[in-house]
């Protein structure tokens, strides 16, 4: 019984023993396919993130849109091809609000998504493509155009072809009834092809495609407020009257009227000038006004009459102005703003008073055949003479001493005479001279025996008259 016992026990034991083995090898079991479950799953998810990473890493991720356009799995190649842009027109405007306009493309431009979509899927995040979120991207091209072909393309603008289209006038000093004004410079209309090119360049450079052509205008090359202008405007401003000393106390003002008529302006060279031609016209009437040389003149008589002298072409006495050297003087005062003096080189005497006999001369009647000598308005000799007549007569008129000879000898058709003293009064012959070989002076010898043409003097008058009577001094000889 014992025994029995003992067997059973043994038996339960072994029976115990085994459940726990199968229990055991259960659970292994289990552990097994838990564990090649988890295997299984780890390697599925693996699986999913790795194709993931792979596929996303060069592609986009689901549910994304790009300018409206869906790319979702595309590449940057593919998703490109997809994707459209209209190249930008470029507008340039001018004065008045007109415009010209020109695209892109007529400067070879084009554009390309391929950089910024890397970029783009680069950036994304490949992992969540299982719970993609909608993305809807916005993006922008990059640009690219032929700088060489601007030129051809402005070239042909029709601001730049308009064959209407007008120059700019410059500033410039104008003459006015009242003088020298400055007129403004004008804009034209023309356009400065290298000012445009530049400017369009430059903006595009920019990526600016509105652009204000307002300034690209030929400009004129003066302009009203430029210094060269407004100095020498300034220098005409300045100007004024000229006194120009006539002597014998006389003084002719040209008015800063007539100064401004003799300005000239060189739009050129932008340089005032003086009109020598009208400044010598100027002088001319000046010398008319003022020379005395050949002109008739108002003379009293030792006798009382009043009568014209002079106005013959062989006067020698009277004043003449230099008109050539006079000009040149009142031309150098034109810009100078200084006054001057008239040049008289009178046949070897200076202009004095407006009496130009003076009160020192020689008196001459031919009808009288007398002589008188004034020193200072007062009678200081006399003398009878003999003067020519016929073809051979004393011509009359207002003449001075021009040279002095003692003694000399007179040379003329068929003679040739001696004398004491020589005076000659005109450059063709005509003088005062002593004639030994007369007995008798005055009366009317001269109808039939006249001289030929000198005034004959006896010798003692003539001495006197010789050595006392200064070069220079009038002698008036009337009819």
């Amino acid at each position: 019984m014992a025994q029995y016992d003992d067997y059973n026990r043994n038996r339960s034991r072994n029976r115990s023993a085994q459940r726990k083995r199968r229990q055991q090898q259960a659970l292994q079991r289990r552990i097994l396919l838990i564990a090649a479950a988890v295997v299984a799953l780890l390697l599925v998810i693996s699986f999913v993130f790795i194709h993931g990473k792979v596929t996303y890493s060069t592609r986009f991720l689901p549910k994304t849109t790009i300018n409206g356009v869906d790319v979702s799995g595309m590449t940057a190649e593919e998703a490109e091809k997809n994707l459209t842009y209209t190249l930008p027109t470029i507008t340039i405007t001018f004065d008045g609000g007109e415009k010209d306009t020109f695209s892109l493309a007529d400067v070879g431009g084009s554009y390309s998504y391929l950089e910024e979509l890397k970029d783009l899927i680069a950036a994304q995040d490949p992992y969540t493509y299982l719970r993609p979120k909608a993305n809807d991207i916005t993006l922008e091209p990059k640009l690219s155009y032929d700088a060489d072909l601007i030129e051809g393309v402005i070239d042909k603008l029709p601001a730049v072809t308009n064959e209407n289209a007008t120059d700019p006038t410059n500033a410039y000093i104008a003459k006015t009834d009242s003088g020298f004004e400055i007129v403004s410079e004008t804009a034209g209309t023309k356009i400065d092809e290298q000012a445009l090119l530049s400017l369009v360049s430059d903006s595009l450079a920019k990526w600016n495609y509105e652009i204000d052509g307002t300034s690209c205008y030929v400009q004129p090359s003066v302009k009203a407020e430029d210094l060269s202008l407004t100095d020498e405007m300034q220098a005409i401003t300045n100007m004024h009257y000229i006194d120009v000393n006539m002597s014998g106390g006389k003084t002719e003002r040209i008015e800063k009227a007539t100064v401004m008529g003799f300005i000239v302006y060189d739009e050129d060279t932008q340089t005032i000038s003086v009109d020598n031609d009208a400044v010598y016209a100027y002088t001319q009437q000046l010398a008319q006004k003022y020379n005395t040389l050949g002109t008739v003149r108002t003379f009293t008589t030792t006798g009382g009459n009043v009568i014209q002298v002079g106005g013959s072409d062989k006067d020698t006495f009277g004043y003449q102005m230099d008109v050539e050297t006079t000009a040149q003087r009142i031309e150098a005062c034109c810009l100078s703003g200084q006054d001057t003096a008239a040049k008289w080189p009178v046949a070897g005497s200076t202009r004095g008073d407006d009496n130009d006999f003076g009160t020192t001369y020689v008196e001459v009647s031919i009808p009288d055949q007398h002589l008188w000598y004034y020193v200072d308005g007062v009678l200081s000799m006399e003398t009878d003479v003999v003067t020519g007549t016929g073809t051979n007569s004393t011509t009359p008129g207002v003449f001075m001493i021009l040279d002095k000879q003692h003694p000399a000898t007179l040379k003329g058709d068929g003679y040739s005479t001696d004398v004491e003293y020589w005076m000659p009064v005109t450059y063709s012959g005509t003088g005062l001279h002593d004639a030994q070989w007369r007995t008798e002076f005055g009366k009317e010898i001269y109808i039939s025996g006249g001289s030929h043409g000198c005034v004959n003097m006896p010798l003692e008058a003539v001495e006197q008259l010789y050595n006392s009577i200064e070069m220079g001094t009038p002698v008036i000889i009337y009819q």
